[in-house]
Formats: C-alpha cells, sequence, structure tokens
C-alpha cells in the first residue's frame, strides 16, 4: 500500500473519530498537552491566540480549525502523543509491534490514564503500520471506525491473479495497438 493510500485513509479514520467526539473532550484532549506539543497543536489548527485559556470554547475552535485546515490527521496524532508516549515507554522493546494480546494487557490501564478518546486516537494511528494494532481494530469494537465516513475495507489480492490481469491487460492493448496500426496502414 502507498503512502499516500494510508495517508487516505488515516485522514478518514481520524475524521470519523474528530465527528464522534463532544466539543468539551476535544478540549479535554487539547489542554492535556504541554510546552511545544501545545504550541505546534496550536499553530497547525490555527488557533487563536489565547485559545487554551478558554476552555468552554476551546473543543469549538480545535473543531473548527480541523476541519478548516484540512488537518485531522496530525491534529489526531498530536492530541494522542501524552499517550503514544507513554504506551511506548510501557510496551518497552515490544513497542515495535506489539501483539494484540501485549495491547488488551495495555489498554485497560492507558484507558485510565488518558481516557477512551486518546486511547482510539493512538490506535488509529498505528492501525495501518502494525500488525496488533490492525488486529484490535477487527477485533475491539471500541476501536471499530465509525461515524458518517464509510468504513474502508482493504481486500487482500491474490498476486498471482493480479499478475495474470495485468498480462490480459497487456495483451489486449497490444491487440488494440496493433488493430489501430493495421487500420490506419490500410488508409493510406
Amino acid at each position: 500500500m502507498t503512502d499516500e493510500k494510508d495517508r487516505f485513509l488515516l485522514d478518514r479514520r481520524y475524521s470519523a473519530a474528530f465527528e464522534n467526539l463532544e466539543d468539551s473532550v476535544l478540549a479535554d484532549l487539547a489542554s492535556a498537552l504541554e510546552g511545544d506539543l501545545k504550541d505546534g497543536f496550536a499553530r497547525i489548527i490555527g488557533l487563536a491566540e489565547g485559545a487554551f485559556d478558554d476552555k468552554a470554547t476551546l473543543g469549538a475552535a480545535v473543531r473548527e480549525g480541523i476541519a478548516k485546515r484540512r488537518m485531522a490527521h496530525d491534529a489526531g496524532v498530536i492530541l494522542a502523543e501524552p499517550c503514544t508516549q507513554w504506551a511506548i515507554e510501557e510496551l518497552g522493546d515490544s513497542s515495535e509491534d506489539p501483539t494484540l494480546d501485549e495491547l488488551n494487557a495495555l489498554l485497560p490501564r492507558a484507558i485510565e490514564k488518558f481516557g477512551l478518546e486518546a486511547v482510539r486516537l493512538m490506535v488509529i494511528q498505528y492501525s495501518r503500520s502494525l500488525k496488533g494494532f490492525r488486529e484490535l481494530v477487527a477485533s475491539d469494537e471500541r476501536f471499530a471506525m465509525g461515524g458518517t465516513a464509510a468504513p474502508v475495507v482493504v481486500l487482500e489480492k491474490d498476486e498471482a491473479e493480479q499478475a495474470a490481469k495485468r498480462e490480459a491487460r497487456k495483451a489486449r492493448k497490444a491487440a488494440e495497438a496493433a488493430k489501430k496500426a493495421k487500420q490506419s496502414g490500410s488508409r493510406r
């Protein structure tokens, strides 16, 4: 799968996740950011100076910034970063590609510490690249894609079948080109 396709699929998953978050939850996630993360987040979604000072309007401002700048993917990664860093530390050497069992052991503590929404954003981030996270998305309803965006199913294709289709397409194009050449040769 190409990087563009992965990015597209992740953007859709993040957009669906943000559609299901209440403004108060967005405000909580944004308020939990510190230092450079908070500054970077404010910059990428275009928050006005002082936006973090009024938690009552912060969630709506975050939602508007994400939508206006089409930054669901980047916003999701940053909002999940505190949870992600904690999970990496907890998983240790397994953090490179944790198993489903390791993730299931970690999730209750992560949810307790950061909330289900932050964990969901972290899961989305790795749902295309790490097998344990792909299995988690497929097996745990809490992390299934929701919202109005249609679920995206990536089909596993048989490589031999795909090669046969490519060869048939090449042969068909060659036959069409030969037919065209013959027709243009007979007109002269």
